[in-house]
């Protein structure tokens, strides 16, 4: 659900990094302030995250989307600030449909009612990139419409901008300068991608076609007579917010979790792809215990080379053996080349996750709270900075298996995640 509607973002790159170090000065200066009161303990984060969430809800674009996925670190943010954020998930503030109505009006003529008996001025949800609204085409069929934001190029551009400037600030992460320029690329790469909604629909189209038959999944239908650039219409598929699927039963919880991790392995090691943007916002449930998908904008290709590696590094962890997580780790372009491998990090990476990943074995999403243990490895992962480095290629990835880490929390359900998996690991030939 969109919130009170807002004025069209500013697409000039002074202007956003303006507010983002206007909004930084005045988070540093409120924590700072508040440490320095005399019998003050601790700090007070709601103001902060309500701060946070109105900003980046009306900056919108990529600096919108870095929230929404902080926004999934339940447990390691302060939780106001990560209740905060949450808002971000389905309820961005939105524009006035008059934002909208001329760019619309471009594309299918001036007089809408010729192409739809009626567009809901009021959006059912507003995201990073654009905003959906229900709409009947005049032939009678039930419809969203997903809309980019005016101007929304101008403003990944100069966010994209502002992020390229701040990458030479890992160098005091001591990551390598190329590794930095391949994470932008990597970067501008997923916003392009993001923006380009004639390839969203063909990738929509390859996912129906391989998922046709799933029961419990249930995909919209790319109305391809509407489309237009920019804008992406769709059949509505209605569902509840997963944001809230703590509400339903345990029955439809454990149903929709087996589906949400089957459909993981499927699209991985059948079809090579993978549904990269995993906050709550882009999935929905029914009643009877269907998941829903409704964004298709980023979906990340899996060579055969990188799913093996990661294969290898899951079957590591499961058999405890550090030479051969070493040996994935390589292969996944984690490790820094000529370092000493942090067999230290890894054993304690094993102890950890080793268990919940046997044959047999029950993760129980709601009794594990392994983002709480995980904290405890901090200090050693700072320490093996001068080993481990980010990888492009990996960016993505870890991403959604972090996300759905915390959709399966929010589930909070016991799932035997190894042997649900291990039958469909085996890479597609591609």
């Amino acid at each position: 659900m969109a919130k009170r509607p807002v004025d069209p973002p500013s697409a000039s790159a002074l202007g956003r990094f303006l507010t983002l170090a206007g909004t930084a000065t005045r988070i540093g200066g409120s924590v700072l302030g508040q440490r320095l009161l005399p019998g003050k303990r601790g700090v007070d984060w709601q103001p902060i995250g309500e701060l946070l969430t109105e900003v980046l809800g009306e900056m919108k674009g990529p600096v919108l989307k870095l929230g929404q996925m902080a926004s999934q670190w339940q447990g390691v943010l302060p939780p106001p600030i990560a209740q905060a954020l949450s808002a971000l998930q389905n309820r961005v503030p939105a524009l006035p449909f008059s934002a909208l109505r001329e760019h619309l009006q471009l594309v299918y003529g001036e007089d809408l009612q010729q192409v739809f008996a009626q567009i809901d001025e009021q959006p059912f949800a507003a995201a990073s990139l654009g905003q959906v609204h229900r709409a009947v085409a005049a032939d009678g069929r039930k419809i969203v419409l997903k809309v980019q934001y005016p101007g929304i190029a101008a403003i990944c551009q100069a966010d994209l901008l502002q992020m390229r400037r701040l990458l030479p600030l890992g160098r005091l992460l001591r990551v390598p300068a190329q590794q930095l320029e391949a994470l932008y690329n990597e970067l501008d790469a997923v916003i392009t991608a993001e923006l380009d909604y004639p390839a969203e629909m063909q990738r929509l189209q390859v996912f129906r076609a391989h998922f046709a038959d799933w029961p419990g999944l249930r995909l919209p239908v790319p109305q391809v007579d509407l489309c237009r650039p920019g804008v992406l219409a769709l059949s509505e598929e209605p569902g509840l917010p997963f944001a809230e699927v703590a509400q339903a039963s345990a029955e439809v919880r454990e149903r929709l979790a087996l589906t949400l991790v089957q459909w993981l392995g499927a699209q991985a090691f059948e079809l090579g792809l993978l549904h990269a943007d995993p906050h709550p916002g882009n999935f929905a449930y029914t009643a009877a215990g269907e998941l829903v998908v409704y964004d298709f904008g980023c979906v990340h290709r899996l060579p055969s080379a990188l799913l093996t590696a990661y294969v290898h590094a899951y079957q590591a962890l499961q058999a405890r053996d550090g030479e051969q997580l070493e040996q994935a780790f390589q292969a996944l372009g984690t490790r820094q080349p000529r370092s000493a491998a942090p067999y230290g990090l890894y054993r304690q990476l094993h102890g950890l996750l080793g268990p919940l990943l046997q044959p047999g074995e029950q993760w129980d999403f709601a009794a594990t709270p392994l983002h709480q243990e995980m904290q405890r490895l901090i200090p050693d992962v700072l320490g093996a900075l001068g080993s481990l480095q980010p990888a492009p290629a990996t960016l993505l990835v870890n991403r959604t298996l972090e996300g759905h880490y915390w959709n399966l929390s929010r589930l909070a359900v016991a799932l035997p995640l190894a042997d649900v998996m291990q039958p469909r690991m085996a890479p597609p030939n591609i």
